[in-house]
């Protein structure tokens, strides 16, 4: 296990949020303003747009919508899949006006809202359930078992091509810290392959254009249950114990959209509240519901294999406490071109996620 801290460095991920949020803000000046939810006209639940990835990391977010859990609170969720990988596409759809809540990575909201995006948190989803995957062939090369302990795992993957998401995603902030937490620079001493569809990874292990992947559980896991790769980190084990109280997937939403639907955002956490009790007190409903609607097309075996690693991480509450902040502020504000311990907290957080 391990834990990292850093010394200030110069800002480096920020340029590909910068611009996206450009894009986005520009957007919403010509009248993409989010407006009020709407119910649909006969006294009908109201209409809550969600932006969302298929990624385990959303999970009770998909168990809201899929188990139609809105629906005891007076809403009617309805999914609108975001294409392409990293949380940035989330960010513009979200500040276009093309959904009215968005689910994605942590850090790239919270650097949204240093540039200006005036947005909030309004739930803590979930740690990072990500997983770092290396092709057997590049792990027999490290000369490092991958049972090896974890600070030796990681210093083996200088010189390795690594597959992640676009630069600004939450993954691959994340994943820098990580490598820059045991002396390694990500730069220089490994080499990124951003990819914007990470259904690619599992070919790309296999047939060898990457040594690695770092992803969201259940994608390397495929050339895993192939025997072609294996798991070399795994964040939900509690591989990098500095990641215990981060929290790297939340809901959001626009200030106004907040202060115009104050009742609808209040069921939308408590429809995820009991996506999240479905995680604890149903476990096999939630499997079902999960992969019959989201996983589908997933091998049972690697669906299975995903859910038992994560099907005990979704916490209780659905908030994003001070406690969660102050560990972001903690892992990141070193390495982030934002001042992250100069936001405050009640700007960055509704008033219905906050918590001790």
């Amino acid at each position: 296990m391990l834990g990292v801290r850093l010394p200030r460095l110069a800002g480096r991920t920020g340029a590909a949020v910068a611009t996206a949020l450009a894009v986005a803000l520009s957007l919403s000046a010509c009248g993409s303003d989010p407006q009020s939810s709407k119910s649909d006209g006969t006294g009908g639940p109201t209409t809550v747009r969600v932006g969302i990835t298929s990624s385990i990391n959303n999970a009770t977010m998909n168990l809201a919508i899929d188990g139609k859990l809105g629906d005891a609170h007076g809403i009617s969720l309805r999914r609108q899949n975001i294409a392409g990988a990293g949380s940035t596409n989330q960010v513009a759809a979200l500040l276009a006006g093309d959904v009215d809540v968005a689910v994605g990575g942590t850090n790239t909201v919270i650097d949204a809202i240093a540039k200006g995006a005036d947005v909030q948190i309004i739930a803590g989803m979930a740690p990072l359930l990500f997983s770092l995957t290396m092709r057997n062939e590049a792990a027999q090369k490290t000369g490092v078992a991958p049972d090896a302990p974890i600070e030796n795992r990681l210093k083996a993957l200088k010189g390795l091509r690594i597959a992640v998401s676009p630069s600004g995603s939450t993954g691959n902030i994340v994943l820098r810290t990580i490598l820059e937490g045991v002396g390694l620079k990500p730069d220089t001493d490994v080499r990124f392959v951003p990819l914007n569809d990470l259904g690619a990874i599992p070919a790309g292990l296999i047939q060898g254009t990457f040594d690695a992947s770092f992803a969201a559980v259940g994608s390397g896991e495929v050339a895993v249950a192939q025997g072609k790769a294996v798991t070399w980190v795994s964040l939900p084990k509690g591989d990098v114990t500095s990641l215990k109280d981060y929290q790297g997937i939340v809901t959001y939403a626009s200030r106004s959209y907040i202060e115009k639907n104050p009742d609808t955002v209040k069921a939308l956490h408590d429809a995820l509240n009991d996506g999240q009790k479905m995680t604890v007190d149903q476990p096999d409903k939630a499997a079902e519901l999960l992969k019959s609607n989201v996983f589908k097309e997933m091998d049972k075996a690697v669906f299975d294999n995903m859910w038992a690693q994560c099907k005990s991480a979704y916490p209780a509450g659905s908030n994003f406490t001070e406690v969660n902040w102050k560990t972001l502020v903690t892992l990141f504000d070193a390495t982030s071109e934002n001042d992250y311990a100069a936001l405050k907290y009640d700007k960055l957080v509704a008033p219905v996620a906050r918590g001790n």
